[in-house]
């Protein structure tokens, strides 16, 4: 009797712990697959016109990694929606357009900036102040995420 309680304990016990292992290979490979190879710099909002509940996002994505990395969706603490896009000029005429992913090349990067790609917030849930600062969560193609702070931007006086 007694060997068969021992046997039932120390089989309990191998289940938790297969149990505890597979948790902790899973909550490192999710660490591992939020940390991304892209860096975001200089990263800021456009104030959004009066009455308006959408704005653009601007920054920097740069590549440290060998391989070509696309950002492909985000969330913003104050919209939403975030949508990707394009704007780009056709014969003569600007359009603004949504984009499935945006390129950031091997080691290199690409510019999100006014009059091309750009990040929009749509159904603002507040109005945005200049010098606010809102958290963006970027993922790319590879599963991984960047957590970036954006700073409101006034645009009185400046050109879009």
């Amino acid at each position: 009797m007694i060997p068969n309680l021992i046997l039932r304990h120390a089989s309990r016990a191998i289940s938790i712990a297969a149990v505890a292992m597979v948790a902790i290979t899973f909550a490192a490979s999710q660490v591992e697959a939020q940390q991304s190879s892209v860096v975001v710099r200089d990263a800021w909002v456009r104030e959004a016109a009066a009455g308006r509940a959408v704005t653009g996002a601007f920054m920097i994505l740069e590549n440290k990694s060998a391989t070509a990395r696309a950002l492909v969706r985000g969330t913003a603490s104050v919209g939403d929606t975030l949508e990707l896009h394009e704007m780009k000029r056709t014969d003569g005429m600007m359009s603004m357009a949504p984009v499935q992913r945006i390129e950031v090349p091997a080691k290199g990067e690409t510019a999100l900036r006014p009059g091309g790609y750009h990040l929009m917030l749509f159904g603002l849930k507040k109005p945005l102040v200049a010098n606010d600062t809102i958290q963006l969560t970027l993922t790319f193609d590879d599963g991984s995420t960047a957590q970036v702070a954006a700073t409101v931007r006034s645009m009185q006086g400046r050109m879009p």
